[in-house]
């Protein structure tokens, strides 16, 4: 009873207080041209000696001095002595925000009713959050040695550290859980308010951090956790791989897909080979590695640090450490399955790849073209352009530049550069997923449509190239190319999580694997997909290219559009998706040149000519050539009906 007297006196004074400064109004003295404080009577209760002053809130006022705020209470006593470009109001927490501008560059802080700075004022950036019962601040930091950089922390409502700086952005906690993103790695975890990390920095993507989580993994895997964070539910996504491990190593991270370095290396495109210098050059002879390839493994060349400083070892230039170039082999996920050179180094680079020094024994050949075709042992190839790769040091022996490696000692470089990494191996992830299967009726009327060359020819490697469409007067430049790499972009729901970027397309250890279109139904009623006008049907279709495996079973997409812009002389173009598909007529033996009756013969590299109005109209019809029904003799209006039945006119069928 007494205690709740004691604040209802406490309260009655402050309310009391609170009035008294309320009635106080700031006045301009004539004579001194400062500002104080006067009664209703005009007495001064505040002597004038402010530059400005404003009217009392909640007890106190924010006045100024030579060009800074400071605050005062009501009977004219310094709460915030004037050192700051701005003060903000008391929030319900009794706290307000402190600025000051240096240079051009603003800092804030947190104050408290009493004048006890809670935060200091050097934050890039504060909030104070009621809700949550904390304090998030941006502020200069430099958590692994390399130069600070603003992150975010959090702190008690009195200032007190939760979380050192170490966040990409603010977290926001729920029943006193939150996802936090790790400024280092771009990498995601879950923290509790009291300063625990509940799950490890590992993760691309979290929803519903405090109630049975589910996260998408580094490994592209979605799990889903209990209120204890065990596992709950698992699932690997399809075609996803285990991505290269930068283990925070600067050089790891800055040689990823520089020359062949980290890239993936199959049959196909690493071989062994004999180096001899002839009349006209550099010859090199080729036969397949006597490795365990099985199906879909490859190799990557990975720099390692090298403490036996074997021959070839490479230094880096800013800490002396030394560094050879592994091969390792994975399944086709990534997994790894063991050592296949222990050290070595790039002894050369031609125009088309590099040779490769295996332990100093054994020499490859990598081509930078991952579908370089399987050919017979003993084939030669001419290294055109070679030139001997200098490898004392890291930045030369791994083909960087000084910038790729100083780029890594800014945190936020190196954030970017880690997050590319782990998208980049698992671009177009989205593309292996099953295609939905329409219901019986719906996959009736499909079959129906697909009965045309367009859905019955089957391309091979070589045939499906990128193209690039390009307006010459009254006709399209198209010019193809002699590879195909397509752009992914992928999305994915439950945690949500967005990438994009281009793949160069494997066709398989053996180059077998086959594209084909189909037809789906469209999700939604647009003018621009396919109108299905042979059967006069209302439903809207669209074109996709599949890519099969060897055994013709569905692999992945490759793209989808509403429909191909031009089909002549055995190309079909697909300009948005920057892909042509090449019809060169069925086989006639193992090995025999593709060729068509009547068909153009097109080669990858080469360009043709189509007349721009030869553009296809998103209809069925233009596709498939087959005509409309219920074709008509009745002349358009203001046509001669008599014209209709000359040479050139249209009949009626």
């Amino acid at each position: 009873m007494k205690a709740r007297i004691i604040l209802a006196c406490v309260a009655a004074m402050c309310l009391a207080i609170t009035a008294s400064a309320q009635d106080l109004k700031p006045v301009k003295d004539r004579d001194t041209k400062k500002f104080g404080y006067q009664d209703k009577s005009k007495n001064w209760v505040i002597e004038p000696t402010f530059d400005k002053a404003n009217r009392f809130n909640d007890g106190y006022a924010v006045v100024e001095v030579q060009g800074l705020e400071g605050l005062i209470d009501q009977s004219g006593a310094w709460v915030l002595r004037p050192e700051y470009n701005n003060i903000g109001k008391f929030d319900k927490l009794g706290l307000c925000e402190l600025m000051n501008k240096i240079d051009h560059t603003r800092y804030y802080g947190i104050a408290d009713r009493s004048g006890r700075i809670i935060m200091p004022v050097k934050c890039l950036a504060v909030n104070a959050s009621r809700s949550d019962g904390v304090i998030y601040a941006r502020l200069d930091a430099d958590p692994d040695g390399n130069g600070p950089t603003p992150l975010w922390g959090v702190y008690d409502l009195d200032g007190d550290e939760i979380f050192a700086p170490q966040f990409s952005s603010s977290p926001s906690f729920y029943k006193g859980i939150a996802s936090a993103t790790s400024g280092v790695t771009g990498l995601k975890g879950i923290i509790d308010d009291t300063g625990n990390v509940l799950l490890p920095f590992e993760n691309l993507a979290i929803e519903s951090a405090s109630t049975s989580p589910r996260v998408l993994g580094a490994d592209f895997t979605i799990r889903t956790y209990d209120s204890n964070m065990n596992i709950t539910d698992e699932l690997r996504n399809t075609g996803s791989i285990i991505p290269y491990e930068t283990a925070g190593d600067d050089v790891r991270i800055a040689a990823w897909h520089s020359g062949c370095i980290g890239r993936r290396l199959y049959v196909n495109n690493v071989k062994d080979v004999q180096v001899s210098q002839g009349n006209g050059g550099r010859m090199a002879t080729c036969s397949n590695l006597q490795l365990d390839w099985g199906y879909g493994r490859f190799i990557r060349l990975e720099p390692e640090i090298d403490s036996a400083n074997r021959p070839g070892s490479m230094e880096h230039p800013y800490n002396g450490k030394f560094y050879t170039l592994r091969a390792l082999m994975y399944e086709a996920n990534g997994a790894f399955v063991g050592i296949v050179s222990d050290w070595g180094w790039l002894e050369g680079e031609f125009n088309g790849g590099f040779i490769y020094n295996s332990e100093g024994d054994q020499k490859w050949i990598i081509f930078d073209d991952i579908n370089y075709p399987v050919m017979r042992n003993g084939f030669g190839v001419t290294l055109h352009g070679y030139r001997p790769i200098e490898h004392s040091s890291v930045i030369s022996g791994l083909c960087l530049t000084n910038q790729d490696l100083k780029r890594q000692y800014s945190m936020s470089n190196r954030k970017d550069r880690v997050e590319k990494i782990l998208q980049g191996e698992n671009i177009g992830i989205n593309s292996y997923l099953p295609r939905m299967n329409p219901n019986p009726g719906d996959m009736r009327y499909l079959d129906r449509l697909m009965h045309g060359q367009a859905f019955r020819t089957v391309y091979h490697m070589g045939d499906v190239v990128n193209c690039k469409v390009e307006p010459a007067g009254e006709e399209m430049r198209i010019r193809l190319d002699d590879k195909l790499i397509v752009h992914f972009k992928d999305e994915f729901h439950n945690p949500s999580y967005k990438m994009e970027g281009d793949e160069l397309i494997y066709w398989g250890p053996n180059n077998a694997r086959t594209v084909g279109l189909r037809l789906e139904l469209a999700d939604r009623r647009d003018e621009l997909f396919l109108a299905d006008d042979v059967n006069n049907d209302n439903r809207k279709l669209k074109v996709v290219i599949v890519m099969y495996d060897e055994s013709g079973n569905y692999l992945r997409t490759l793209g989808e559009a509403p429909c191909p812009d031009f089909n002549e002389n055995g190309v079909m173009v697909f300009e948005k998706l920057g892909i042509a598909l090449i019809d060169r007529g069925p086989r006639r033996g193992p090995g025999a040149q593709y060729g068509a009756p009547g068909a153009q013969r097109i080669n990858p590299g080469r360009e043709i000519k189509v007349p721009a109005a030869n553009r296809l109209a998103p209809k069925l019809s233009a596709l498939t050539g087959q005509q409309p029904p219920h074709q008509t003799n009745a002349p358009e209006p203001g046509k001669d009906v008599k014209n209709l039945h000359q040479p050139g006119g249209t009949r009626a069928r």
